[in-house]
């Protein structure tokens, strides 16, 4: 697959935007195109050998002027979908198209491991999740299989450079306490106690601002030797930056994620009743104490 013309659509939170880029180095050789929101285009990479050009979705009547070898569509989103069936010129598409007999969302073949778990299942709902729970696999494995890659630990690729945090003993300590406002699910509500315990043992411990400038963000993250978060854009970017991080998974599936040697993920007993549960349980979310973080921050500190 060299010298084509592909097309990448993730739009979407921009977490999954920057764990989809791993992609982006098996695809080296080609012509990348990549529709995305207009918050998500900082953090693509638009220089070198990796994406060609990036196109909002306010842009997205561009797309018509370029013939695709190929379409690769992550957006469960009827009307990019319609769009991108209807109006773009393309050999092959991958992953999810607009059916026009039907009038509804389906996806090809090359991506069943991925939309078989998703709220567009053609195997319905309730196996969707059943599947989803019992899913080993990352993202990144399921993503590089839609292509027919093997997914070897590809790391992320962002718009930023990235510094070796490998060298020194870790000093200091970032925690992301926010989380979106899709999965309220995923805010642990002790991070108060946790921070005076870290900095009891001699780490300067702050906690990540909200920067409107996204790429500010992502510097305040790289001022940090170790983050502490849940399955969040930080984490995404923590990963993309390679620090240490202590991940906090309380109703999300700890198994998309690809740690990297660089994560050690923090489990909540009540996973199974909080999975991707919606609504806010504070019981549900408080299950996981401030010793259970400790004793895996000890395990993080041996990597």
């Amino acid at each position: 697959m060299k010298n084509k013309n592909i097309l990448i659509v993730k739009i979407g939170a921009l977490g999954d935007v920057v764990r989809t880029t791993p992609i982006l180095r098996v695809l080296r050789g080609n012509r990348i195109y990549w529709l995305t929101s207009k918050k998500a285009i900082p953090l693509l990479p638009s220089k070198g050998y990796f994406i060609k050009k990036i196109f909002s979705v306010e842009e997205i009547n561009k797309l018509k002027n370029i013939k695709f070898d190929l379409v690769i569509n992550l957006e469960e989103d009827l009307e990019i979908a319609k769009f991108i069936t209807k109006e773009l010129i393309y050999k092959k598409i991958i992953g999810v198209f607009y059916s026009e007999k039907e009038n509804k969302l389906r996806y090809t073949k090359e991506s069943k491991k991925w939309y078989d778990m998703s709220l567009i299942s053609e195997l319905g709902l309730k196996k969707a999740n059943k599947l989803k729970w019992e899913n080993k696999l990352s993202y990144q494995e399921i993503l590089f299989s839609m292509i027919g890659k093997k997914f070897k630990g590809e790391e992320y690729v962002i718009n930023y450079k990235v510094r070796n945090n490998f060298k020194n003993k870790p000093k200091i300590v970032a925690i992301e306490k926010n989380v979106g406002e899709r999965w309220p699910m995923k805010r642990w509500p002790f991070y108060h106690f946790l921070k005076p315990k870290l900095e009891k043992m001699g780490y300067k411990v702050f906690y990540l601002k909200y920067y409107r400038d996204i790429i500010d963000y992502v510097r305040e993250i790289d001022k940090c030797d170790i983050l502490i978060c849940g399955d969040t854009l930080a984490m995404h970017l923590g990963l993309a930056l390679k620090k240490k991080i202590l991940a906090i998974f309380i109703c999300t599936s700890p198994s998309e994620i690809y740690d990297y040697g660089m994560m050690v993920k923090v489990v909540s007993p009540k996973l199974k009743q909080a999975f991707y549960k919606k609504s806010y349980d504070r019981k549900l979310v408080s299950a996981l104490k401030v010793k259970d973080v400790l004793s895996k921050f000890y395990e993080l500190l041996k990597l």
